[in-house]
């Protein structure tokens, strides 16, 4: 026993996760829940609860943005972690090309699953997958670099070369600077000092400034905000929305205030939610119901509520007993 201790004290220990991040990507991921099952549930959904319509700007039109722009600051994590237990950095990030590639693949048997057909889909899942492939190739380019394809992409996509997003892999590198935000922000995370969170804060709100001072520019030149087809102004506000998000719950922390647990271990296990909803919710209400006529609002508001409870729930007991889906 004594032996067996000794040699577990020779391995590098795995760094501790930050609190507010899991409970930023937490907050992403409860609020992407409620939105998709306001589809799911309700008969008529009201304007302020919609989200994907074209040039109309909605609230819950953010979550999903914020999450890709949360892969990218977790992918700077992951790589960190490999390294400090003893990986190169070269097979670091092809274990993170691996996972990336797993998670399209995922996806496309999840959309394939639900549309009852065969073949290659796109979809959310790999959308996130494509941005982190791109973010991982770039991860030991300079800053400049990675801000310098961040903004190239921001230009390409301002008007004849936009599409669905969710519908192809051309479309989705709409998205990419989502992530590769995420990338930068990423490499400034502290590392346990304080003063370093404080800097973090202060170069996060900074960026989330110059994004929406972008995404303004892009606005006045006549770009719309649109989600769907992924326009340069609503990435570049997506983006400034995403780091505003992550300087807040940094700074709730810094405050000495402490997140949920059971938020934060939605936020770790962010991936297996976003699954589940596909097994437990979209499948039976389309495929086992498809006569399923959805709710009205009260009902179906309490339904949404309690599913979004239930799954995250069911997430979070299933993390604790090592079943997750790692981002």
């Amino acid at each position: 026993m004594g032996r067996q201790a000794g040699a577990d004290s020779g391995r590098p220990a795995s760094p501790p996760r930050l609190g507010f991040l899991d409970a930023c990507r937490g907050l992403a991921v409860v609020t992407m829940l409620f939105a998709n099952f306001v589809n799911v549930f309700l008969h008529r959904v009201p304007l302020p609860l919609t989200h994907n319509y074209g040039d109309l700007l909605r609230p819950f039109d953010f979550p999903a943005p914020v999450f890709q722009f949360l892969i990218g600051v977790s992918l700077t994590l992951f790589l960190r972690k490999h390294v400090q237990l003893g990986r190169t950095p070269h097979r670091a990030k092809l274990a993170a090309l691996r996972r990336f590639a797993l998670l399209i693949l995922l996806g496309m048997l999840l959309d394939c699953v639900g549309a009852l057909h065969v073949g290659l889909r796109w979809g959310v899942l790999q959308t996130l997958g494509l941005g982190g492939m791109i973010a991982t190739l770039l991860a030991d380019a300079p800053g400049e670099g990675v801000m310098g394809v961040a903004i190239a992409l921001l230009g390409c996509f301002s008007g004849a070369l936009n599409g669905e997003v969710h519908a192809s892999p051309i479309a989705a590198l709409a998205f990419v600077p989502l992530t590769l935000g995420g990338l930068l922000v990423g490499r400034l995370l502290p590392r346990g000092q304080r003063r370093e969170l404080g800097r973090f804060i202060r170069y996060t709100t900074a960026l989330a400034l110059g994004a929406g001072a972008l995404a303004a520019a892009f606005y006045a030149a006549g770009i719309p905000f649109n989600k769907v087809v992924g326009t340069s102004s609503f990435v570049a506000l997506a983006a400034g929305v995403s780091a505003a998000a992550l300087a807040g719950t940094a700074l709730v922390e810094s405050l000495g205030m402490r997140f949920p647990d059971w938020l934060r271990a939605v936020g770790g296990n962010a991936l297996t939610a976003w699954v589940l909803q596909y097994v437990l919710v979209y499948y039976p209400a389309w495929i086992a119901f498809p006569s399923w006529r959805r709710l009205p609002f009260f009902p179906g508001v309490a339904a949404i509520l309690a599913t979004t409870t239930a799954l995250s729930a069911l997430t979070v007991a299933l993390g604790r007993r090592g079943i997750r889906i790692p981002i």
